[in-house]
């Protein structure tokens, strides 16, 4: 068999095996949902924190805002990115990542079909974890660089004695149940995989 003709036979396998499309679909949501949550924590969350009170019924935000944007004018995602980099939130790496994964979203996203049928395109499962890694990260920042600056509750404590596993426990939740439903979905998988050969 030749090569192309293979790799034919290959994807047909794929898609006529119900299993492998569930596991793909699966994990093709779960990384767009978890995509999703990284995004707002970066863009939502920079953009909240201009917030200058309502104005005529609407939220007015800051004139600083425009600086957030100005960073990367095309592409919002990018430019709050480059403005969390700017405060030391996130590094260069952490910014190419979410590069990556944004443009990783955007081929899923417009290539499920791909997904499920063609063998050179399985969902990037690792990327999950690295998502949720980040959006750990970033959420920690967020709560000691700001949340915990004007939380009376958190008056006289001291910030170095903190469980932030803990703290960020709820925040987390959703993230880390995606995680843990791919983990198990590779187990699955990897067990129907061993007992079919």
């Amino acid at each position: 068999m030749t090569d192309h003709k293979d790799k034919i036979f290959k994807d047909w396998i794929k898609f006529l095996d119900a299993d492998e499309v569930k596991f793909q679909l699966t994990c093709a949501s779960l990384y767009l949902t978890a995509y999703e949550l990284l995004i707002d924590s970066v863009v939502k969350k920079t953009k909240d924190f201009f917030i200058n009170g309502l104005q005529d019924g609407e939220i007015n935000y800051s004139d600083e805002y425009t600086k957030v944007k100005a960073f990367y004018p095309k592409d919002i995602v990018i430019a709050s990115s480059m403005w969390l980099m700017d405060l030391s939130a996130i590094d260069n790496s952490d910014l190419e990542k979410i590069k990556d994964f944004k443009n990783y979203r955007n081929q899923i996203a417009h290539e499920i079909p791909k997904v499920i049928s063609d063998t050179s395109h399985d969902v990037k499962t690792s990327y999950i974890k690295e998502i949720r890694d980040l959006y750990r990260k970033i959420n920690l920042w967020w709560f000691v660089e700001f949340e915990a600056t004007i939380n009376p509750d958190l008056d006289g404590v001291d910030l170095e004695k903190l469980d932030y596993d803990e703290v960020l426990s709820f925040v987390m939740l959703p993230m880390d149940y995606m995680v843990n439903i791919v983990n198990d979905e590779i187990k699955k998988r990897d067990i129907r995989k061993s007992t079919t050969k």
